[in-house]
């Protein structure tokens, strides 16, 4: 071949070479215009542009979107997704709104089949789980229901309550759905159900919990504890704080102030007021090594409960109130006394004597006669207003070994 032949193919070559890289080069550029503009959900651009984005199983995917929510035409949407699902079998959104369309046309055995075919390859991914929960409870799977909600309640904390709130439709009630929850999961559903303050439900599932290979934990009997109490179940709360408490008295806890305060339960509760510093003091208590300390600041004239504890008693018995206490530069005319009266029922007021100026430690006693009916006593330290131009309250008073006991007369 001559010098001028091979020069003609090798400008043949190059050109055909170049006008290649400019085709790839656009090819490449429509290819990240067009997985851009997917990934962003352009419909105006898919709508625009679809003859060209139909290599994409996004594209297909999107054009059903817009079939069966704008269009209302299911059928074709059930068409688009197919074609979603042939060019990317993996794609679980198109699976999963194909079951959808199928589901709204009646199709009930087609969409279980799909929902079945796809639950096991998402088992253990939370991106479907809510919409593998919505499918199930619509085709009426229990065991599929059954398996995402304790999915959710494992690993979607946001979906929680919502998932609570669609088994307990699916179930009936949520006493029923206590059946249905699984053992890891037991801790969650009873803080969704005593958020939703169901009682009942939660009740059922604290007796099953007990009686587990795994008891709750001191904490959660505690917060359970509480929530009785806020809902009024007083003979359940007494029952559950027995198991709480860890000595061997049945009325007041921690009546020496050992411990800090529980604010929640049967233990102490402080109020909170800033007009008087509450404290646990280690300075010459009565006995032990702590005693209560309430500072007044002399700001405020106190009408008002300051510290307070709900006392577990037995209906219809008489019992002794113990305790120890003194006080030093109390003023005004209207000291410090504790309290007794019923809680949640009437019939009972008991009141000690009300500390001013200085006095020592010293114990005093009275007798509690507690109604037919009465389960439980408010103990409260309290200071009543006082109508004296020097009405603000200030000083100490100090307060120890607080006892509740059985008591027969001699």
């Amino acid at each position: 071949m001559s010098y001028k032949g091979v020069s003609l193919l090798s400008h043949l070559f190059r050109s055909f070479l170049i006008l290649l890289l400019i085709s790839l080069t656009g090819a490449l550029w429509w290819y990240g215009v067009s997985t851009n503009r997917l990934a962003a959900r352009d419909l105006e651009f898919l709508q625009d542009h679809f003859s060209l984005s139909k290599p994409f199983a996004e594209a297909w995917l999107l054009q059903g979107n817009l079939a069966y929510y704008v269009d209302l035409d299911p059928q074709a949407a059930a068409a688009r997704y197919r074609q979603a699902i042939m060019r990317r079998p993996l794609m679980i959104d198109a699976w999963m709104n194909l079951a959808k369309v199928e589901l709204a046309g009646g199709h009930d055995d087609e969409a279980l089949r799909i929902l079945n075919a796809i639950s096991p390859s998402i088992a253990q991914v939370s991106t479907w789980k809510w919409q593998e929960l919505l499918l199930a409870r619509d085709l009426g799977e229990e065991a599929l229901f059954a398996a995402a909600f304790n999915f959710i309640l494992k690993r979607l904390p946001l979906r929680r309550t919502e998932a609570c709130f669609l088994a307990k439709g699916f179930w009936g009630d949520s006493q029923t759905v206590v059946s249905h929850v699984a053992d890891e999961n037991q801790v969650v559903f009873l803080t969704e159900l005593m958020k939703a303050r169901e009682e009942a439900a939660a009740v059922v599932l604290w007796r099953k919990m007990e009686a587990g290979h795994c008891p709750p934990h001191r904490t959660l009997r505690l917060e359970f504890c509480q929530f009785l109490l806020a809902r009024g179940l007083l003979i359940e709360a007494k029952e559950l704080w027995a198991t709480w408490r860890d000595d061997d008295k049945q009325t007041v806890y921690d009546g020496g102030f050992e411990t800090e305060f529980t604010n929640k339960g049967f233990g102490w509760y402080s109020l909170g007021n800033p007009d008087v510093l509450v404290e646990r003091a280690t300075e010459d208590p009565f006995d032990g090594g702590y005693c209560l300390h309430l500072r007044f600041m002399g700001t405020k004239n106190i009408n008002s409960g300051l510290i307070y504890q709900i006392v577990p008693v037995e209906p219809a018995k008489v019992y002794r109130l113990r305790f120890a206490r003194k006080s030093k530069g109390l003023t005004s005319d209207q000291g410090v006394y504790l309290n007794i009266s019923g809680y949640g029922c009437q019939g009972l007021n008991v009141k000690s004597n009300a500390l001013l100026k200085r006095t020592p430690w010293d114990r005093e006693e009275h007798t509690v006669m507690v109604p037919a009916g009465c389960e439980a006593l408010l103990l409260q330290v309290m200071r009543n207003e006082s109508l004296m131009f020097d009405n603000k309250i200030a000083g100490d008073y100090w307060l120890d070994e607080v006892d509740l006991f059985e008591w027969h007369a001699p």
